[in-house]
């Protein structure tokens, strides 16, 4: 073979990586996920990584107990982070789908649970995926709060209405 051709080859195959790269990475970086809970009380966005980057609170946040806001909070990022996993395993697989490399990052997306605790707010519906992959919704539930006394002695720390940490 001609030394001038192969050399040409061997360019040619370096800058087709270098642009599937860049082009993958850029994809890897668009990876977020927005999520709503079913009950519209919580809206997470996740980066790529699963790092919260944003958390909103609606009206309906204010009828959730403590105990009941941080389950809607947890459940949704939970949602958020596998889809945004899931994002960016799409976006490897054509170059490294069946290799020990996929197997490995497809092993870190967090599996959904079936069906949350029962004084959990459902998850919800998904608002924004990046990559643009239908999200599943789910019809709004209304959190019960749990049965507790009429009336409350308040503590001296009690100031937001939550009482005392170590309770």
């Amino acid at each position: 073979m001609n030394p001038e051709r192969m050399i040409a080859d061997l360019e040619a195959r370096a800058q087709d990586l270098a642009r599937r790269s860049q082009d993958m990475q850029q994809q890897i970086r668009e990876a977020d996920a927005t999520v709503r809970s079913a009950d519209g009380a919580v809206t997470v966005t996740v980066a790529p990584n699963g790092a919260l980057q944003h958390i909103e609170f609606s009206p309906r946040a204010g009828e959730f107990s403590h105990v009941q806001l941080g389950q809607a909070v947890m459940a949704a990022v939970r949602r958020a982070q596998a889809l945004a996993a899931r994002q960016v395993a799409a976006v490897v697989e054509p170059q490294f789908g069946g290799t020990e490399a996929m197997d490995f990052l497809t092993s870190f997306i967090p599996q959904e649970e079936e069906a949350p605790p029962p004084a959990a707010a459902e998850e919800g519906s998904v608002l924004r995926e990046s990559w643009g992959a239908p999200g599943g919704s789910q019809p709004p539930v209304r959190p019960t709060r749990p049965a507790g006394p009429a009336h409350r002695r308040a503590e001296p720390d009690d100031e937001d209405g939550f009482g005392t940490v170590l309770r």
